[in-house]
């Protein structure tokens, strides 16, 4: 198996203010825009989601 190297990139998750006018938060879906079964995982993908991260589960699920 190949070595790869990793990056560690730090975050801050900031707290959000309940109170914010204008802001209203978006409705969530309980019925997933697609799912994806593995022999080892189900994996539900929601409209909602970043293309970014559905990219990193798509190169995380050829490694499997």
């Amino acid at each position: 198996m190949p070595k790869q190297k990793l990056t560690i990139v730090p975050v801050t998750l900031q707290t959000e203010n309940e109170n914010t006018p204008g802001i209203t938060p978006p409705v969530l879906s309980s019925k997933p825009a697609c799912t994806i079964k593995t022999a080892i995982a189900e994996i539900s993908i929601f409209n909602d989601v970043d293309k970014h991260t559905i990219q990193t589960v798509m190169k995380d699920l050829k490694n499997l």
